[in-house]
């Protein structure tokens, strides 16, 4: 069954994964498009890249729970959000064939603020190499603590932490190992959480972070992180 997970990692929030094994007709025939939208999709020509879109913009529909489905654009920086429904916050994901979608609506709790980010990412080996390139010092130390067969899923969680901390901020432009930091994470093997912090300037904000692994059918992890601004 391609919808992998539906889960509510915060109040008034909804994350969702899905393996997408359709064709471009599946998601087009339930996923009407806005003009801007359609001309956007256009512009892809990756047949990958082009399902990965549909199928997050249907993702996103299904978590909203709205009988007819939410235009979705992106601002200067191209995060994506919804024009007609500001009280609506989202976040989208995507790796390999999979994509993560997080749906935030404030509308029943107003005080939830939109600075909201989900980050997936399928287990790789290759992440082991690029660690250093995010992890400050005290983070590779915190990993150094544990035995060297639990370092690489703890640089996967670390990664999509620090990935749905940048989509949160939203505006580009953060050192991953300057101006993104992860505290110590609690993690069981399967969830976990923690607390991350971006300070950039006088800009400084705190968050909570939801972890999580889902293994796939061919038995390779997938790992993800959900952040959610002024925890």
């Amino acid at each position: 069954m391609p919808l992998l997970l539906v889960s509510k990692p915060f109040p008034d929030a909804s994350f969702g994964l899905w393996h997408i094994e359709e064709e471009e007709a599946y998601f087009r025939a339930d996923l009407p498009l806005s003009a801007a939208e359609e001309q956007e999709f256009a512009r892809h020509q990756n047949p990958l890249r082009r399902l990965e879109w549909l199928a997050g913009r249907w993702l996103l529909h299904k978590l909203t729970d709205e009988p007819e489905r939410l235009p979705l654009a992106k601002d200067a920086f191209s995060k994506p959000f919804f024009p007609d429904n500001q009280h609506l916050g989202c976040s989208l994901s995507h790796s390999k064939g999979i994509i993560g979608a997080l749906v935030v609506n404030s509308g029943s709790a107003p005080e939830v603020p939109h600075a909201i980010g989900c980050d997936i990412q399928v287990k790789t080996e290759k992440m082991a190499r690029l660690a250093y390139k995010f992890l400050n010092e005290p983070e590779q130390e915190f990993v150094a603590q544990f035995p060297a067969i639990e370092h690489l899923e703890l640089f996967h969680l670390y990664w999509t932490a620090k990935e749905s901390l940048y989509k949160a901020y939203g505006l580009k432009e953060l050192d991953f190992r300057k101006n993104i930091q992860v505290g110590p994470i609690q993690w069981d093997g399967f969830r976990g959480e923690g607390i991350g912090f971006i300070e950039k300037g006088v800009y400084r904000q705190r968050f909570q972070l939801i972890y999580g692994k889902y293994e796939l059918s061919d038995g390779n992890p997938l790992l993800y992180a959900i952040a959610l601004g002024g925890a």
